[in-house]
């Protein structure tokens, strides 16, 4: 592990929480498989299904088999193609997040003035739409000539849009220093092996259903002063885990044989332990990270493969999340171990690796399902007038109405059908009408997110979990209206909508009922990239909300 000396200063300053708003939810996560690898194909397939992502948010793209793809071959084969997939579904503006499933590339390898520069795959995506310089970020340097105590390396150089800043959401972006950032928080599902892959995920969703994992926080000494530079935080970590009710967690002098624990998180700083992971039992959901220059390089998740400490190691012993470098990263570019505190808190996986790492369009990986958040209490969410295996016979009433145990408010509500956004509300009800298709087959996924609390101090980690529910459901010919004070809905029909809610070119006019029917008006300008998508799925959807105060509840 090689000491960036003029950058150490560095680790101070992320002892202050941040907060954020994005909140990875079936509907703003994104899934890339390599569709040249049916494995990679079904992993990927099982995930959109355990966490009821509509299909139309996952990319199946025509990549290499190989650990590492060229610039070239990155731009033209999985940034173009992905940006396509996501832009014919009408979902590229809503996601915030993106899981690739094993068998997808893990590294790039940029051309700069000095040479090759490694970044891995997931870094490079994390800011695929920023700008630098008038120029697109991704193909500039990641890195800078550094100064390694007298020896000169390369350093990380972009810093981390997301540190101290209070909102971060699907279409976030930041101007700061000629960088117009446009970023996704990006993870991975991977492992030696594609059941150990699945593991993470298998572990994200026990650790929620037993809310929390049950177990020790355990942070671990460096072995030695470089892989230690995280050390300081822990004393302040330990506070805070307690002020957010952990009540086991400790900080043990460095031990790579440690076992008989059983553990809800495990950070440190080595380049070998040995008995450390495997003799100890990790809890569903347990976090991991370990300070040390290799432990996400190619050779790491071949079935025997150790340079350093692998992280797939942790990965086989069942835990939900892990980080790791593909390259030489230097000692200033770990994520800061308040992580820990945040996912207590109720953070999601992937805003408690993301917002704590302290650099971007770098060599950092990500591994876990970004959606976990088992110490969440996520709000309980209620499809009413349509259940599972129904048959909408024409046009039927759905009623969504989302409620929470801790009595805080709801901020917002979506319905999605077959991931199109077909109505969304402020506060805890919505109301629509739903028109589908003869022989029509879909997903109706309801989406409910908890209001920001506006009086939380800025230093104070909030997190605003989302809940969710999906049915299946068939459509038949029948009645296209629904008899109910609705209004302001949304056509999916292919047709094109005017400013007044006529449609156009599909040879009927339905302007909005002027005694409050169901009418076909454009609810939000939000909807315009959905138009039209519903011939593609066989759908048509005619969905309105009930006139009430935005904001207002009950």
């Amino acid at each position: 592990m090689r000491v960036f000396a003029s950058l150490l200063a560095f680790v101070s300053v992320l002892v202050s929480a941040t907060t954020v708003f994005a909140v990875p939810g079936p509907d703003s996560v994104a899934v890339v498989a390599n569709a040249n690898d049916p494995e990679s194909v079904a992993l990927a397939e099982a995930y959109a299904q355990a966490r009821e992502i509509p299909l139309r948010q996952l990319c199946r793209l025509d990549l290499p088999t190989t650990f590492d793809i060229s610039l070239s071959d990155y731009d033209t084969r999985f940034a173009t193609p992905f940006a396509a997939c996501l832009t014919s579904a009408g979902v590229l503006e809503r996601i915030e997040a993106v899981v690739l499933a094993r068998g997808v590339p893990l590294r790039v390898v940029v051309p700069t003035p000095d040479g090759d520069e490694i970044a891995s795959l997931a870094a490079v995506l994390g800011v695929w739409r920023s700008q630098a310089g008038g120029a697109p970020l991704v193909g500039q340097a990641p890195g800078h000539a550094g100064d390694c105590g007298g020896t000169p390396c390369r350093a990380a150089a972009w810093r981390n849009p997301f540190e101290r800043q209070r909102v971060f959401s699907a279409g976030w972006t930041r101007d700061v220093g000629g960088v117009s950032w446009h970023p996704l928080l990006v993870t991975m599902l991977h492992g030696r092996t594609y059941a150990d892959a699945r593991r993470l995920l298998t572990s994200a969703l026990e650790g929620e259903r037993l809310h929390g994992a049950s177990g020790r926080f355990l942070l671990m000494n460096g072995a030695d002063p470089a892989r230690g530079a995280l050390d300081s935080e822990y004393d302040g970590v330990l506070t805070a885990l307690a002020r957010a009710g952990v009540s086991d967690a400790a900080r043990v002098p460095f031990d790579a044989e440690l076992e008989g624990q059983t553990l809800a998180a495990f950070v440190t700083g080595t380049a070998s332990l040995g008995r450390a992971i495997e003799g100890n039992t990790f809890a569903p959901g347990a976090l991991t990270d370990n300070l040390t220059s290799f432990g996400a390089v190619p050779q790491n998740f071949d079935a025997t493969g150790e340079s350093q400490v692998s992280i797939a190691r942790w990965v086989s012993m069942g835990v939900a999340g892990a980080h790791g470098t593909v390259d030489e990263p230097l000692n200033n570019c770990f994520p800061s171990r308040y992580l820990l505190v945040d996912y207590a808190d109720g953070s999601t996986l992937g805003e408690a690796y993301h917002r704590r790492l302290p650099y971007v369009y770098w060599k950092n990986l990500v591994l876990g399902d970004p959606i976990t958040a088992p110490y969440a209490t996520r709000p309980t969410v209620v499809l009413e007038g349509v259940s599972g295996g129904d048959t909408l016979v024409g046009a039927r009433r759905v009623t969504v109405r989302a409620t929470d145990a801790l009595l805080r408010q709801v901020g917002s509500l979506a319905l999605f059908v077959d991931g199109v956004e077909v109505a969304r509300a402020a506060g805890d009800t919505l109301e629509a009408c739903v028109v589908l298709a003869e022989g029509a087959d879909v997903q109706m996924l309801a989406v409910a997110q908890i209001a920001y609390d506006e009086a939380a101090p800025v230093d104070t980690a909030y997190f605003q979990p989302k809940g969710w529910t999906a049915v299946r459901v068939s459509g038949a010919s029948g009645p296209t209206t629904c008899s109910a004070d609705l209004d302001a809905g949304l056509a999916l029909d292919g047709s094109a909508l005017d400013r007044d809610g006529a449609v156009l070119d599909a040879g009927i006019a339905r302007p909005v009922s002027a005694d409050g029917g169901c009418g076909c008006a454009i609810a939000r300008a939000n909807h315009d990239a959905h138009v039209g998508l519903g011939l593609v799925f066989g759908l048509v959807a005619l969905v309105c909300r009930r006139r009430r105060a935005v904001g207002s509840r009950g």
